[in-house]
């Protein structure tokens, strides 16, 4: 009997056969065209990094232009500010000497009998114009250093929460290393997105990018150990990439929470300095200036 089925086993054989190289050559197929689409989305991928590092570089030339222009018009508004009150001074005494020389004009011609009460009203109405003119320009500084600590202010929200969102993109990043494969694209650095304005850069940012300085070497270095481990024949297992990466997120994590510890108590301590700082200014102003 077996005998008698060889030729219908051979056919079913055959016809296996043919099924199984037609699946092949899909598979094939289908591997040659995922490995086109993932050179396709390498290559957007190198030129959105490319765009992304032109555009880096065009915004550092922009940010140092606006730094030298931002320090000339601080000088040209110092040297404004100067000419200002020495206009002002000169034309105070002119309205002095003007209001003398009428009320001495009036005097003479009005004769000696006249009242020493009212022998100088143009000089008591330049003394009130000018009382008025320095009230108004009190007021309107007092109105631009109130709108400057605003500023300064919101400027020190800003910075602050920019802050908290470059940590939390950290930690997201590290988790994404931690949890993915060490091909998978993280994104850029924090350090790519850190404040650079010295105005804004405190002692604790400094370092803090300092850091972040050093992690992205750090992992410069990674990356160029794993692609020799890689091309060697000893190769790692992922099992093995995963616990180096959860150490480095591990100890990330820890730094980054010391830090962050010792920030809030610096910006604690600032708070409390600036608002004895603004104290003391008021005091100043209410009672030493006179």
């Amino acid at each position: 009997q077996l005998l008698g089925n060889q030729d219908h086993i051979e056919v079913e054989l055959e016809k296996l056969k043919k099924t199984y190289d037609s699946q092949q050559q899909k598979l094939e197929e289908r591997v040659i065209a995922m490995g086109k689409e993932l050179q396709e989305a390498k290559g957007a991928i190198g030129d959105t990094q490319h765009k992304l590092v032109e555009q880096s570089a065009v915004l550092l030339t922009s940010q140092s232009q606006l730094q030298e222009v931002e320090a000339e018009n601080s000088l040209l508004q110092l040297r404004l500010k100067e000419l200002n009150e020495e206009y002002r001074s000169r034309l105070t005494l002119y309205i002095k000497d003007v209001a003398d020389y009428m009320d001495s004009k009036s005097s003479n011609i009005m004769g000696p009998s006249k009242a020493p009460a009212d022998c100088a009203p143009m000089k008591r109405f330049v003394d009130s114009m000018l009382k008025d003119i320095r009230a108004s320009y009190k007021s309107r500084e007092e109105q631009l250093a109130k709108a400057a600590r605003g500023y300064k202010k919101r400027m020190k929200n800003l910075v602050k929460k920019h802050e908290n969102l470059l940590i939390a993109y950290g930690l997201q990043r590290e988790q994404m290393r931690s949890l993915g494969s060490s091909a998978m694209d993280c994104g850029p650095a924090e350090l790519h997105f850190s404040i650079t304005d010295p105005e804004l850069l405190t002692n604790t940012t400094r370092e803090l990018n300092r850091l972040r300085e050093d992690k992205a070497k750090l992992e410069i270095q990674l990356h160029e150990l794993q692609k020799n481990l890689l091309s060697s024949p000893r190769q790692l297992d992922e099992q093995g990439w995963a616990e180096v990466r959860k150490q480095l997120w591990e100890f990330a994590h820890t730094t980054q929470e010391d830090l962050e510890q010792e920030r809030s108590q610096l910006l604690t301590r600032a708070i409390m300095a600036e608002e004895q700082v603004l104290e003391l200014q008021e005091y100043i102003d209410k009672h030493l200036a006179r």
